[in-house]
């Protein structure tokens, strides 16, 4: 039978592992208090770290608290206990009575930014009270958690010092360290504060939808909707309705008057996804919308005033649209004021990896699977690789490698990019490599040509036969392999 210590032992064993899957302060803070309340049999836990910016993390939400109790622990700098009986504390009675509570027990808590947090756990009435053993646990457990949170601080400002020395820049959902992207960025803050139409171009999977994101909340209108329509996923028939709105009775089905989507994003933003797949018919209403200000509900004769700031986007040439007539020529002046070009993420250089990163940390943690870490291999892989699908398919292939890889490696198979590895070995690194490559590959057709006949094969490359046996020597080459 098992010793009350080794049974505390036990715990503290399966809270350290626990928590050592949790890298950031703020996904550390939250695991705490989840871990205390069952490591200490808690109906509510509470956690403030105070500092230049202080948190508070609740479980379940806003647990009232005793703040007579606080200020005592923070004071005597030492976990304390009350329960019930206690009547040591007016104050601390009464909140214990008014909560209904049995009792309280709350430690200082330290972080590299302060030392003025706390820690606060409390049992319901009817529950039996913390009691001594509870309280050295306790004492044990804080012990083990500021630890923890100090580790976590020092992770965040290596990673922010590193990513300050390799250029990587993380706003809103967008991460990058290449010049393509920065100037791009900076392109867009000096969008968002200007009333000016925005049309974001690019090929399909490129983060179109992110970035209209990124302009939004930059903009006066941060606060206001942001609505996104994919022009292209709704059926011709529904979208004059689903644009602009419909009045009861307008059509079978209109069982009652609805808002548009221009109407929901009044004084906001509207999204317009791959607006060159609209018909030619919403194209004339979307323009006399942009130009009036102002839409009129399906059934309806009524003009109703809508602010909105269009912000549009799309994969298709709309030039040769134009020109083919399936884009009205007037409208696309209207949308093309400011144009913002994506580029493909196989023009972005290392910022394949930085995103194959950020989408291994968001879906390991949803997917409750820990951290993961790519190998060199993979690292390669995803540079060598051309990305049909862009920003889009990266994340579709790391959130299937996350199932697939084992030990928390990942691994270029578990991407479906083991034959890019292959490939990236064979290709040619150098200026050297390169030109020997060339060299090599063209000699070879020569040989070939000429069923390995060095004095023809010469003739057909311009050079002395001699020059010819002396590259050949050279690469390697041996004529007999080019024989038919």
């Amino acid at each position: 039978m098992k010793s009350e210590s080794m049974i505390a032992t036990e715990k503290m064993l399966d809270v350290v592992k626990t928590l050592l899957d949790e890298e950031q302060p703020s996904s550390l803070f939250a695991k705490i208090l989840e871990v205390a309340k069952g490591v200490l049999h808690a109906d509510a836990a509470v956690l403030d770290v105070a500092g230049e910016v202080p948190l508070h993390y609740s479980n379940p939400e806003n647990v009232p608290i005793s703040i007579s109790a606080v200020k005592q622990a923070i004071t005597e700098n030492k976990a304390v206990v009350w329960n019930q009986l206690d009547d040591e504390s007016a104050d601390l009675s009464k909140s214990i009575v008014q909560n209904k509570l049995t009792s309280i027990m709350v430690s200082p808590f330290r972080t590299p930014d302060s030392e003025a947090g706390y820690l606060y756990l409390q049992r319901a009435a009817r529950e039996e009270p913390f009691t001594a053993e509870d309280s050295e646990l306790f004492d044990s457990f804080v012990a083990v958690c500021e630890k923890f949170a100090f580790a976590a601080y020092d992770r965040l400002r290596d990673k922010e010092s590193l990513d300050v020395l390799k250029n990587v820049v993380r706003k809103d959902g967008i991460v990058f360290s290449s010049t393509a992207m920065a100037e791009l960025v900076a392109l867009a803050e000096k969008l968002a504060p200007l009333p000016l139409p925005v049309i974001i171009r690019g090929e399909t999977g490129t983060g179109k939808e992110v970035f209209a994101r990124y302009i939004h909340k930059r903009s006066p209108r941060a606060d206001r909707p942001f609505i996104a329509v994919n022009c292209g996923a709704i059926p011709e028939n529904l979208i004059e309705s689903l644009l602009f709105g419909h009045v009861k009775g307008s059509f079978t089905g209109a069982i009652e008057n609805r808002k548009g989507f221009f109407e929901e994003a009044d004084g906001g933003t509207i999204f317009l996804d791959e607006i060159g797949e609209l018909p030619l018919n919403m194209q004339v209403k979307l323009l006399r919308v942009l130009q009036e200000k102002h839409i009129t509900r399906v059934g309806d004769n009524r003009e109703i005033p809508v602010n909105v700031r269009v912000i549009s986007a799309t994969h298709v040439d709309l030039e040769a649209a134009v020109r083919e007539g399936r884009f009205r020529e007037d409208l696309y002046f209207r949308i093309q004021v400011m144009p913002v070009v994506l580029p493909a993420l196989r023009d972005r250089g290392q910022d394949v990896v930085l995103l194959a990163e950020e989408f291994i940390k968001r879906y390991g943690a949803e997917y409750g699977r820990g951290k993961f870490r790519m190998s060199r291999n993979t690292e390669k892989a995803l540079l060598g690789y051309h990305w049909p699908g862009n920003v889009r398919e990266l994340e579709n292939r790391v959130q299937k490698a996350l199932v697939q890889s084992v030990h928390g490696v990942i691994q270029p198979a578990d991407l479906g990019l083991d034959n890019v590895q292959n490939e990236a070995k064979e290709s040619p690194r150098t200026l050297k490599e390169a030109r020997e490559a060339v060299e090599r590959d063209v000699i070879a057709r020569a040989l070939k040509d000429s069923n390995a006949n060095l004095t023809l094969a010469s003739t057909i490359l311009g050079i002395d036969r001699k020059v010819l046996r002396e590259v050949m020597e050279r690469l390697g080459m041996k004529k007999e392999e080019y024989k038919i």
